[in-house]
């Protein structure tokens, strides 16, 4: 579009030269050539002959006229000299006034003085206008083919090379551990591309695997330690404490307890944020769902709620299924968690999408902060606030759509998670 736009921009530019330029060298030529006849006048009438073309040089004449000449006998002696200038002469034909270029001199000759003039036009200037306007389409037209065409085969065949290095930054994954290896062109400027994009690559998986070492190493060791202090807690609970050495032991597991689960939920989030749950195949979340129901049957009975479930048979959501069972998990556990004795758990699940309402407490932050790593509904509780957080990610990793509603009237909150169409899920 800009190289368009410069085309046009200079093509216009040099029409308008063009023109100029054009009608100059026409004018100079006409110049000439009226010059030439002005001597030919001259010397016709210095030979007595001015009857060749009319006019009688015997007799003294004011003015004679003939088609684009005009001879005029003078009084007095004049300085012998040549004007040119441009006039706007009647075209008979035309039927208009045209630019005309007209030569005028004085002469003496045979001690008579005369004026002599002639004028006229070559080519109109509509009609060089019309042709420089021709002429640079034409050169506009060949411009853009040429551009094209040119523009086709140098894309075809010189971005080759920067188009498989493309597509290979495309396909690149950081869990396969495989730095993008380019093979060498003739192009200086794509080779340099193609190892920088090497030492990238070889870094980034570099760096990957050393941060994924870590989180694996810490998230491991820390355990250790946790369940050895767990460990001791308990023991110290079976023997012989007041009531406020008890409050405090039973504090300090808690907050171990939740340490540890901590630990693994931040473990479990680096490595869904890595990809390393990439081998996705159907699931069936149907099969899934009803196997919970069974599961946390006692954990439904103990919270005092009630489960009200409606199943589409066999719907199948392409994910891996690790991934599937940890994002149920999740949203079962906290419906049952998060509701209020007496309460109640809604399911809805078909081919597009899995609804899940409960009810529970007022809502106090934005629903959509609630996806935010560390963020509660309720800052008192024992939550340590990735269970949704989990349930994002795994939603973005899986191609799901998943949103958060709260109703005020009945304090009902709902999670729906769109499924995607068979086309997204390919």
């Amino acid at each position: 579009m800009i190289y368009l736009l410069v085309t046009i921009i200079v093509l216009s530019a040099g029409g308008i030269i063009s023109y100029y330029l054009i009608k100059d060298e026409i004018d100079t030529e006409l110049r000439w050539r009226y010059m030439d006849r002005i001597n030919r006048v001259s010397y016709l009438i210095e030979e007595g002959r001015g009857q060749d073309f009319g006019f009688d040089s015997t007799q003294v004449v004011e003015k004679f006229q003939d088609r684009n000449l005009v001879i005029k006998e003078l009084e007095d002696r004049v300085e012998e000299r040549v004007i040119a200038s441009d006039t706007m002469a009647w075209h008979p034909h035309l039927k208009r006034m045209e630019h005309n270029v007209k030569v005028s001199a004085y002469r003496n000759i045979d001690g008579r003085s005369y004026f002599i003039s002639t004028w006229g036009g070559l080519v109109e200037s509509d009609d060089i206008i019309e042709a420089v306007v021709k002429t640079l389409l034409w050169i506009l037209g060949l411009q853009v083919v040429g551009a094209v065409g040119v523009g086709f085969l140098v894309s075809g065949r010189l971005f080759k090379p920067f188009r498989d290095t493309l597509e290979k930054i495309r396909d690149f994954k950081l869990h396969q551990r495989e730095p993008i290896e380019a093979e060498e062109t003739s192009i200086k400027e794509f080779d340099e591309l193609n190892r920088f994009v090497n030492a990238m690559t070889t870094k980034a998986i570099s760096d990957y695997q050393n941060l994924k070492e870590f989180a694996e190493n810490a998230s491991h060791e820390l355990q250790t330690p946790l369940s050895i202090a767990q460990g001791k807690l308990e023991l110290l609970t079976e023997t012989d404490l007041n009531s406020e050495q008890f409050k405090y032991v039973e504090s300090a597991q808690s907050a171990i307890r939740k340490l540890s689960k901590l630990s693994e939920s931040l473990g479990l989030l680096t490595k869904i944020e890595n990809h390393e749950f990439s081998n996705s195949q159907k699931v069936n979340f149907t099969k899934l769902v009803k196997d919970s129901l069974d599961t946390f049957d006692e954990l439904i009975t103990l919270n005092g709620v009630s489960v009200t479930s409606e199943l589409n048979e066999e719907v199948e959501v392409r994910m891996h299924p690790v991934l599937a069972d940890i994002l149920w998990t999740n949203l079962f556990q906290n419906a049952i968690k998060h509701n209020v004795t007496g309460g109640g758990i809604d399911i809805s699940l078909n081919n597009e999408r899995l609804l899940i309402s409960n009810t529970g407490k007022p809502l106090k932050v934005d629903p959509s902060d609630l996806f935010k790593r560390f963020k509660k509904a309720d800052q008192s509780t024992s939550s340590i606030g990735l269970g949704l957080s989990i349930v994002k990610r795994i939603a973005n990793q899986s191609n799901l759509d998943i949103s958060y509603t709260y109703t005020d009237e009945d304090h009902l909150h709902t999670i729906r998670v769109d499924f995607p169409t068979n086309d997204e899920s390919q």
